[in-house]
C-alpha cells in the first residue's frame, strides 16, 4: 500500500472513531413485531387541548423484551408537539406499577414534534411485557394541540388530567371528555421485540374494530382470537386494524369513518414490520352506506370483487398470506336505509364468490358462524348488540372460535 493510500485509510479510521457511539439497541438487529394497533382516522372537528396528560390503556397481543411506541399525525395539517411520553404496566383503572415506569425518547429526546401527515417511532424502551397484558401510555401535551388524528373506537380506556402527570402512579382523573367523544388521539401502535413471533393483521370495519363490544376487557374478535392462538402455542400476534364505518372502495361517508380500505392498506398493513398474514372482513358498509361525495352510488358486486382481489394481490406480493372472511348478516338492522333486499342479494353473491374463489389463501365463514338458522340473513339474537348488524361479546367470541387453527400450521413451523 502506498504512503498516500495508507494516510487516507488512517484518516478515514480517525474520522469514524470521532462519530458518536450508537445506542446498543440501534447497533443490534431486533425482531420487531406489532403487538397493538389503532388505525389513524381524521377527527372531522377543530377541537384542541393544552396542558393535559392523557393516559391511554392498550391491551397487547404479544409479549416481548422491549417496546417502542408509534405516534401518528396522519391527518394533521400543522406540526404536532408531544412534550413527554411514558410507558408503564397497568395495575388497574388509571393506576400503574411505578417500578415498570419508563420514559420514552425520540432520538434521545424526551419530546418530539411530528410533521403534518407523518408518524414517528420512539426509541426502543427496555421493558419486558407479557402477552395479553395492559400497558399504560401516558403523554403530556403543553399545547395547544389540534386533535385532528384519532381512533374512534375506544377498545381500552382513556384517562385525562390537567398538568404534567405522566409519571403519576395513581392518575388524578379530572375529566374524560376532551372534545372528541369516545375516541383517543395520536396513539397508533406498540411494537415489541420477540424471538420469532410474526403478526396477523385483522383488517376491516366496525365489526372488527369492536363497535358495541364491552370496552377494556379484550372482547373484540381479534383479541379473543389472539388468546386462542397463544393457548395453541401458535406464535402470531393479532393486531386490530379495523375502522368503524370503513368501506373497501371509497372513503367513509363522514370523516371518522376513515380513509377507504384500498387507500389505507399500505399504511395499516404493508408498512408494519413482520406481518405474515391478514384477515379481510370488509365490504358491508359499501353495501349499506349511502353514496358519499367521493362515490357515485352503492358499490357494484364486481367492484367489491375487484377491491378484495387487489388487496390480496398487494399482500401476496409482499409474502403475506391473505384470508378472506364472509360478510356477516344484516337483515333487520336498525340503521336507516342501510338494508335492502337488493343489497342482501349482493352480499349473498359476494360471500358465494369468496367461498369459491382461488384468490385467497383461506376463507373464514363468519356469515355462517353468526347467521340465524331459523331466519337466514339475520344475525342470531344471542349474538346481536340489538342493532341487527354488530355482533356483541358473545358474537365476537363465536367469530374467534369459528376460525380453524390448522389454517396457521405454517406459523408453527416458521
Amino acid at each position: 500500500m502506498s504512503v498516500l493510500n495508507r494516510r487516507a485509510l488512517m484518516s478515514g479510521l480517525t474520522s469514524l472513531s470521532l462519530l458518536p457511539a450508537l445506542p446498543a439497541f440501534a447497533r443490534t438487529a431486533q425482531h420487531w413485531t406489532p403487538s397493538w394497533y389503532a388505525a389513524p382516522e381524521p377527527s372531522g372537528n377543530k377541537a384542541q387541548i393544552e396542558d393535559l396528560t392523557l393516559r391511554q390503556i392498550v391491551r397487547l397481543s404479544a409479549g416481548g423484551s422491549a417496546v417502542r411506541i408509534r405516534l401518528s399525525n396522519a391527518y394533521g395539517d400543522t406540526p404536532l408537539r408531544i412534550d413527554e411520553l411514558r410507558v408503564a404496566k397497568r395495575v388497574d383503572g388509571a393506576r400503574i406499577d411505578p417500578q415498570s415506569d419508563r420514559a420514552a425518547t425520540f432520538n434521545g429526546q424526551t419530546g418530539v414534534t411530528i410533521p403534518p401527515g407523518a408518524y414517528v417511532l420512539s426509541d426502543p424502551i427496555a421493558l419486558t411485557v407479557e402477552a395479553h397484558a395492559d400497558l399504560a401510555l401516558s403523554l403530556y401535551v403543553k399545547g395547544p394541540a389540534a386533535l385532528t388524528t384519532l381512533h374512534e373506537i375506544q377498545r381500552g380506556a382513556l384517562y385525562v388530567t390537567g398538568g404534567r402527570e405522566t409519571a403519576a402512579a395513581e392518575l388524578p382523573v379530572a375529566r374524560t371528555d376532551i372534545g372528541i367523544g369516545n375516541a383517543f388521539p395520536w396513539m397508533s401502535g406498540v411494537e415489541v421485540v420477540t424471538a420469532r413471533t410474526q403478526a396477523l393483521v385483522a383488517f376491516g370495519d366496525s365489526i372488527t374494530d369492536g363497535f358495541g363490544i364491552t370496552p377494556d376487557q379484550g372482547k373484540p374478535w381479534p383479541d379473543q382470537f389472539s388468546e386462542r392462538l397463544s393457548a395453541a402455542n401458535i406464535p402470531l400476534s393479532v393486531v386490530n386494524a379495523g375502522i368503524s364505518g370503513n368501506r373497501l372502495l371509497n372513503h367513509g361517508t363522514w370523516a371518522r369513518f376513515g380513509t377507504g380500505a384500498l387507500a389505507r392498506f399500505d399504511r395499516d398493513v404493508l408498512a408494519q414490520p413482520n406481518v405474515a398474514a391478514v384477515v379481510l372482513l370488509i365490504g358491508i358498509n359499501d353495501l349499506g352506506h349511502a353514496a358519499g361525495p367521493d362515490s357515485a352510488g352503492y358499490a357494484p358486486l364486481e367492484a367489491l370483487k375487484m377491491g378484495l382481489t387487489q388487496i390480496a394481490a398487494r399482500a401476496q406480493a409482499h409474502g403475506i398470506r391473505v384470508y378472506a372472511a364472509t360478510l356477516t348478516p344484516f337483515k333487520g338492522t336498525t340503521f336507516k336505509d342501510y338494508y335492502a333486499d337488493e343489497k342482501e342479494t349482493r352480499r349473498v353473491a359476494l360471500n358465494a364468490w369468496i367461498r369459491q374463489s382461488d384468490v385467497f389463501d383461506g376463507v373464514f365463514d363468519f356469515d355462517k358462524a353468526l347467521d340465524d338458522p331459523a331466519r337466514p340473513g339475520w344475525l342470531l339474537k344471542a349474538y346481536d348488540v340489538k342493532d341487527g348488524l354488530h355482533p356483541n361479546d358473545a358474537g365476537a367470541a363465536k367469530m374467534a372460535q369459528s376460525i380453524p387453527l390448522d389454517a396457521f400450521n405454517w406459523a408453527r413451523k416458521s
